[in-house]
């Protein structure tokens, strides 16, 4: 009896070493509000909704880690969107399906990722990449538009430009203290044409206790491998003092054979008014030019409340101006539509991680 003791003690030990070189974790984002939105037809009418991506995009998604020995690791991650006011899932796995590794050499991903815009932008934007279908940076920025952004990179006119697929992304270790860079590249995968839907990007982002400073360059192709778009992002992250923090980004895209050029330039402040409120300002001034002139100006106030690490309530307002009524000008105030030259927005929600 005692040996059999003793031999069931052993076996537990090395079960419970094996289990803790690996580990599989169901994560996800559920996030719903209520919105009143003003202007939403040429002759003024205005609209109430429940919107599903507000504070964060929602999600759920499986990740996971195998400790392979030596500072080794095997990793892997997918995720899906998911409509929280109908409860519709997206495609599986539209938003995230990766597999790579990890070790004292960086980290290399393969598969259906966010470009490096997108990346870059989402550690400096003044809302930190909050209201994702309205905020010019993910929309504009990070080419997750995808009117303007579907037909250069890999995902083949299926989708935005903001995630590609058949890609494989670098990310190098930290040097000089806290400066990472990183590159990617997504395959076109057209047989003789090589540059034909194809991305490449290459970025560099420094972190200490007090600022973050983010810059990416990509070029992406179409399905003819003729046309070229160009993407420029940048930005950085100002810690002031422990209750203020100010944020400013920059991000511009442009086609060769269309002329289209398409500017964001966005500036921002956080303010910690206690350990579970946060108030947030932000300005976007969004620019269209080359084959077509447009332009809004677009300003966003925003509370939350934590009521935990994982569950936040907030609520904000949003007003946005477009230089005329036009399509060519309402397209960059976001929430504006034809016929109408302004718009509102109001929203409360609630927020929870798991």
């Amino acid at each position: 009896m005692k040996k059999s003791l003793i031999a069931f003690a052993v076996l537990s030990a090395f079960a419970s070493a094996a289990s803790a070189q690996s580990s599989v974790v169901l994560y996800g984002i559920i996030d719903v509000g209520t919105a009143y939105t003003t202007s939403q037809t040429a002759t003024g009418g205005n609209k109430s909704s429940m919107d599903k991506n507000n504070l964060s995009s929602s999600r759920w998604g499986f990740k996971g880690s195998e400790d392979l020995g030596n500072g080794l690791k095997a990793n892997f991650q997918l995720e899906s969107s998911l409509a929280v006011d109908t409860g519709v899932a997206g495609s599986l796995f539209d938003r995230n399906a990766t597999i790579g590794m990890s070790g004292s050499f960086g980290k290399i991903d393969a598969g259906r990722q966010t470009n490096l815009a997108f990346d870059t932008l989402s550690q400096v934007d003044p809302l930190g990449f909050s209201f994702p279908g309205i905020n010019p940076n993910v929309n504009l920025g990070g080419l997750d538009n995808t009117t303007f952004y579907s037909l250069h990179g890999a995902s083949n006119g299926a989708s935005s430009a903001a995630r590609q697929n058949n890609s494989i992304k670098f990310a190098a270790p930290a040097v000089l203290g806290g400066l990472t860079f990183s590159c990617m590249y997504a395959f076109g995968e057209k047989a003789g044409d090589a540059n034909a839907s194809s991305a490449f990007g290459v970025s560099a982002v420094y972190n200490s206790s007090d600022m973050t400073a983010a810059f990416s360059y990509s070029q992406l192709k179409d399905a003819t491998s003729l046309s070229t778009m160009r993407a420029y992002t940048g930005g950085a992250k100002f810690v002031v003092s422990s209750d203020w923090a100010i944020k400013v980004s920059y991000a511009e895209n442009d086609v060769n054979t269309t002329k289209r050029n398409i500017s964001v330039l966005g500036v921002g402040a956080d303010y910690t008014l206690s350990p579970t409120t946060t108030l947030t300002g932000a300005y976007y001034a969004d620019n269209h030019s080359g084959d077509v002139k447009g332009k809004a100006d677009y300003f966003v106030g925003m509370a939350k409340y934590a009521f935990s690490k994982r569950t936040v309530a907030y609520a904000a307002f949003t007003y946005s101006k477009a230089g005329s009524n036009v399509a060519a000008d309402t397209d960059m105030g976001m929430i504006t539509v034809a016929g109408n030259r302004s718009a509102t927005r109001t929203v409360v929600g609630i927020n929870h991680s798991f």
